[in-house]
């Protein structure tokens, strides 16, 4: 298995267990109420990974994969009455772990749909974490021109982002998912590219 795009390439998949099977196993128990049924359900969850990495299945957020593939488990044991008291995962307001996964999923596609002169500096600064000052000497920019097009890339981006999302908030206004709006093809096709990649 590998992680695409920036990330380097994941290796080691007992080191992604290690990481993240009492975050995974924490999410399933709030789900189904029963500990040694969640243990199983993250147990398949982990084989799944073993499987991914096998085939070399190229992935794009390691957190995102393994909590989607962890949420289709669930959907998949409800339908079979394998799972009798199950907190339903439709409505779900996630927490803070799920919150990255969102952000993380769709943040580098809309970068993509901004206008050239904002989407590389954007990409640059707030992907590969780059230095202003860096930017402007990589893309012959003033200083000032690249800070510039990176505040307005940011707000831009907002824009997008609420066009294209319903977007979710926690009570203290934090930002917790979005559902996707019909309209927005691009992030409809991200979404589904995603699904793909762990069926």
């Amino acid at each position: 298995m590998k992680e695409t795009g920036n990330k380097e390439a994941c290796c080691d998949p007992h080191k992604i267990i290690n990481d993240f099977y009492e975050k995974i196993l924490g999410y399933v128990i709030k789900k189904v109420n029963n500990a040694e049924l969640a243990k199983d359900i993250t147990q398949d969850v982990m084989g799944r990974l073993i499987d991914a990495y096998d085939k070399q299945v190229p992935v794009s957020n390691i957190k995102a994969w393994l909590f989607q593939v962890t949420r289709n488990i669930l959907a998949d044991r409800y339908r079979k009455k394998e799972i009798l008291d199950f907190a339903d995962i439709s409505n779900d307001v996630p927490d803070e772990e799920e919150r990255l996964i969102s952000e993380e999923d769709f943040i580098i596609p809309m970068i993509n749909l901004l206008p050239e002169e904002y989407r590389q500096p954007l990409y640059l600064s707030d992907i590969e974490n780059l230095k202003q000052a860096e930017i402007a000497k990589r893309l012959h920019l003033s200083l000032s021109a690249t800070k510039m097009r990176c505040q307005r890339g940011r707000k831009k981006l907002h824009e997008l982002f609420s066009e294209c999302c319903d977007i979710e908030y926690t009570e203290s206004g934090a930002f917790a998912g979005c559902t996707i709006k019909s309209s927005c093809d691009t992030l409809l096709k991200v979404e589904e590219n995603m699904k793909k990649k762990i069926e």
